[in-house]
Formats: C-alpha cells, structure tokens, sequence
C-alpha cells in the first residue's frame, strides 16, 4: 500500500468544491449498506487507541454548525480536507492516540463517508448541498 501523503492530497482536491466529492462518491456506489460498511473498514483501519472516537468524530462533523450552510459544501475541498484534519489532530492528541498521516487521512475519510452515506438516501440532503 502506497503511504498517504497529505501535501499531495490537498493539491489535488484544491479548487474542488466539497459537494463535488460527495458527489463522486454517489456516482461509484449508489447503495447505501456500502457506505456503512466502508465506513466501519476504516474505523477498522484506524490504531486501536483512536477507533472508540470514531463515532464521536463522525457525529462531531455532522451536527456542526457549518454542515447547515450551504456554503460550507462549496468550500474548496483542500480547505476542508485541512479543518477536518486539525480538528481530527486535536480529538486523537488528546486521547493519546497516534495522529501520523495514514490516521488523520482515516479519520477524514470516514466524515466524507459518512456524508456520502447520507446523502445517498436522502434527495433533500442532496439538494441542500447542490448535487
């Protein structure tokens, strides 16, 4: 397996919006149950000291305020890939857990996951985000 290399994944979702990846994901995998399974994989991913935040992130990134704006969808993916990131830094500093890339980049992947997984059962969720 190749090693996540962060630098490189922000350039390439720079001038991206957010929903656009949301979107990609809906368009590789239209059912639902393979959202929740990829999502528990990469908690399965995750060190064993950081996968009981899993949850507890995934519902910290999905009640925060910002997810009702809609102009948080449209952001630059690189700049949400970054605040998920730092905030991810700081949930795993403070339980000790390791927070080298591979983990950061997991924990990232499992709020797009777990918004892919709810957009795609949910056409208003859909259109509140624009896709």
């Amino acid at each position: 397996m190749r090693e996540i290399n962060i630098e490189e994944l922000m350039a390439g979702y720079k001038g991206n919006p957010f929903n656009l990846m949301i979107k990609a994901h809906l368009k590789r995998h239209k059912k639902t149950d393979f959202y929740r399974q990829a999502t528990l994989e990469t908690i399965e991913m995750l060190p064993s000291s950081a996968r009981h935040l899993a949850e507890g992130f995934i519902d910290r990134w999905s009640e925060a305020v910002y997810v009702y704006n809609k102009e948080f969808w449209h952001t630059d993916t690189s700049k949400i890939f970054l605040r998920i990131m730092e905030d991810a830094r700081l949930v795993l500093e403070s339980s000790g857990a390791p927070t080298d890339d591979e983990t950061l980049f997991n924990m990232f992947q499992i709020v797009v996951l777990s918004y892919a997984y709810s957009a795609s059962d949910q056409p208003k969720m859909r259109k509140f985000i624009g896709i």
